[in-house]
């Protein structure tokens, strides 16, 4: 069904960056080399973690609860310059945005990364101009959605919804808006699909490049 929406929410991580082989080797390896235990595969790391890591991923494979997220994220950081070089974002990201940018589309980026990394990151990828809001250290996202879609002036039904994640499909069914999933991100095919009793007006995309044949 094609259909103009009234604005469009992208979310960063994993949609439009490309960082879940940079998390994983620079991170999760680390963290469980740190503490000692087996690391999970990729796989296994795309099907259990979740916006409450800590809970969904972290402890339950026996990092110890006294351990925060806070602390996780100094172990990330020591690999991150360790690497050197910051991930990157998918090959048909800039594009897309810009195309749906010069559609017409108003665009807001709403990401759980936080907002100082995530300002510099949509800056140093070029994509300041295509989002005059950004909306960085998104914890609970029916609500931050329910505010921009309120900020727009518009109805639920009216809004798409661009992610990875469960999170990002629940979100946007929480407020009626559609979401529009590309599994190549932190969570894969089966779980996404998983969701969509939840989530009847759930569309899954191979690529963002698909989202301008769905978005005219």
């Amino acid at each position: 069904q094609m259909r103009k929406f009234r604005l469009c929410i992208l979310d960063w991580n994993g949609t439009l960056q490309d960082d879940l082989h940079h998390i994983y080797e620079c991170g999760v390896q680390r963290i469980f080399r740190h503490f000692g235990l087996r690391c999970p595969t990729l796989e296994e790391y795309r099907h259990e973690v979740a916006a409450d890591f800590m809970a969904s991923f972290y402890w339950p494979r026996g990092i110890p609860r006294g351990v925060t997220a806070k602390d996780l994220n100094a172990i990330m950081a020591e690999g991150f310059k360790e690497k050197g070089t910051p991930a990157g974002v998918f090959p048909d990201a800039l594009a897309t945005v810009e195309a749906l940018h010069g559609r017409g589309y108003p665009l807001v980026l709403a990401s759980g990364y936080d907002s100082g990394k995530l300002a510099v990151a949509v800056d140093r990828n070029g994509f300041r101009r295509f989002f005059p809001r950004v909306v960085g250290d998104v914890l609970d996202k029916p609500a931050v959605f329910a505010r921009l879609i309120a900020e727009a002036g518009a109805a639920g039904d009216t809004v798409a919804v661009i992610g990875d994640t469960v999170e990002d499909v629940l979100g946007a069914a929480a407020v009626g808006a559609t979401p529009f999933i590309c599994p190549r991100g932190f969570h894969p095919l089966e779980r996404i699909e998983a969701t969509r009793a939840a989530a009847p007006k759930l569309i899954i995309v191979d690529s963002l490049e698909e989202l301008l044949t769905r978005l005219p």
